[in-house]
């Protein structure tokens, strides 16, 4: 078979990086549910994923966390992006972005990484990093900077995941042997998803025929045949230049700082606080009701900060003493003045009616302002009256589908020609509310004395003054307009 060269060019990620070992396995563990369907999404009109696949950027994402986060699996104040960034600063031939996303979303569903927010600070956090047994991290594995380059991730997948358990499996030891026993839907034969023995020596194969430089990936191998009752046994060694061993003191890690924490809200919340005299807040619970209203009214205008401290000093003042539910509190006086904020803007553009139009629905009206209020209220503003005119046209019908729609008083039946003064009302498109009331007029006029001719050419008249009807909101039973002032927002 003609060996496989390429020129080794100097990938990004130049330095060793230093994996662990429970990391490596728990990720690699997941082939076992392989014929488990189970699917998810990172977007809600997006393709779905199989869960227990372990792909190409599966494996990109688990050595950049090993590079970008602490010695204790940690990084914080850092969003996926910016990991993102790290992965394509590394690799020669990065996934792209999707796949990153994809891959990372996955990492949180199965537990390998944890997501925490506490106040102003958010957390990143590597699962089966820290061994619980010793509680210190687990063992290293130091892999060569080759794996950053095209050669390497040009592999199958399949070849991409059988050199990280060689590596795993060979630790610190240089040129030791490392061996396998493969039995059919078990151990290593699993894991890569191979049935054959055969498939795993074509594996093999294109290794040692893989030369990075004047080196062959895999220096040597050989496959024992079965004998009785014993397995077949794969004996592998990787080339030692191609190997790097751990080292003390060495600095395996590039972490990527956080961004800062907020610290013009936190110098004005505390000079807040300390002119209304409840400076104790900031160390309320250890501070972190302090820093999760820092959290709170990040982005927030100084108007808005006053206003929250205002409500803290009022509750204060009431007590003397803080409740223990105070950020609970807080949450709702914010919700509330949000909720009303965003609730005025809806009604002086004019698409409040289409918000809950068959009934008043408190929890349609939070759902909205909250939905609303990811945007500015300037923003938020002129996405409504983009909105407005194409809802006009869609969504609304005229109050009266005929004259039967103007009957109010059965009773003035026995008295007037109803029939007519109802056809003339809706002939002339009149607020069928306000004819309603002129009915209820009439019958009075009648039953204190006026005579019948008198009442109905009073009625014509008052039918005449009326103002011309409005249409109404006609949605569906699923509508949800900040869907619809978004979705117009992005045709526009």
């Amino acid at each position: 078979m003609t060996d496989i060269v390429f020129e080794f060019t100097q990938p990004k990620g130049n330095k060793d990086v230093a994996l662990t070992d429970g990391f490596i396995d728990a990720l690699f563990s997941i082939s076992e549910k392989i014929h488990t369907s189970e699917k998810f999404r990172v977007r809600s009109n997006g393709a779905s994923r199989l869960v227990w696949h372990v792909t190409e950027a599966d494996l990109m994402l688990m050595v950049t966390l090993h590079v970008c986060f602490t010695s204790e699996g940690k990084i914080q104040n850092v969003s996926r992006h910016q990991i993102y960034q790290k992965l394509h600063e590394l690799y020669e031939d990065p996934c792209c972005d999707d796949q990153f996303y994809i891959a990372f979303e996955k990492f949180v569903k199965l537990g390998l990484i944890e997501e925490k927010v506490s106040g102003v600070i958010s957390e990143f956090s590597m699962n089966h990093f820290i061994n619980p047994d010793t509680n210190k991290i687990s063992r290293l594995v130091v892999v060569n900077p080759f794996v950053f380059s095209k050669q390497f991730t040009d592999l199958p997948i399949s070849a991409q995941k059988f050199v990280f358990d060689l590596l795993r499996k060979q630790g610190n030891e240089k040129g030791k042997e490392v061996f396998y026993w493969l039995d059919k839907g078990k151990g290593i034969l699993q894991q890569l998803h191979k049935k054959h023995v055969y498939e795993m020596k074509n594996i093999l194969e294109l290794l040692s025929d893989t030369v990075f430089g004047n080196t062959p990936l895999v220096k040597s191998w050989r496959i024992d045949p079965k004998k009785g009752t014993s397995l077949p046994k794969l004996t592998v060694i990787i080339n030692e230049s191609l190997t790097s061993t751990y080292v003390p003191g060495t600095h395996y890690r590039d972490v990527i700082p956080g961004k800062r924490t907020y610290r013009r809200v936190i110098r004005h919340l505390q000079n807040l606080l300390s002119e209304n005299m409840i400076g104790e807040f900031e160390f309320l619970n250890n501070g972190s009701d302090f820093f999760q209203l820092v959290y709170l009214l990040r982005g927030k205008s100084y108007k808005y900060v006053a206003y929250v401290v205002e409500k803290i000093r009022e509750l204060y003042d009431k007590n003397r003493v803080f409740p223990n539910d105070i950020m609970n509190f807080i949450k709702d006086e914010l919700r509330h003045k949000a909720m009303v904020a965003y609730l005025e803007i809806a009604k002086n553009t004019g698409v409040y009616k289409f918000i809950s139009p068959k009934k008043l629905d408190e929890s349609r009206l939070f759902e909205f302002a909250s939905a609303a209020s990811l945007f500015s209220q300037r923003r938020f503003t002129l996405m409504c009256l983009k909105s407005l005119r194409g809802l006009e046209q869609t969504f609304t019908r005229p109050p009266a589908y005929d004259s039967r729609d103007y009957a109010k008083s059965m009773e003035l039946n026995d008295y007037l020609d109803t029939i007519t003064t109802r056809n003339y009302a809706f002939s002339l498109e009149k607020c069928p509310e306000r004819y309603h009331e002129l009915e209820v007029q009439a019958l009075l006029r009648i039953e204190k004395g006026d005579s019948r001719e008198e009442v109905r050419d009073w009625l014509f008249k008052q039918v005449d003054l009326l103002p011309k009807w409005t249409l109404v909101p006609d949605v569906p039973l699923d509508f949800k307009l900040e869907e619809y002032i978004l979705t117009a927002r992005s045709i526009a």
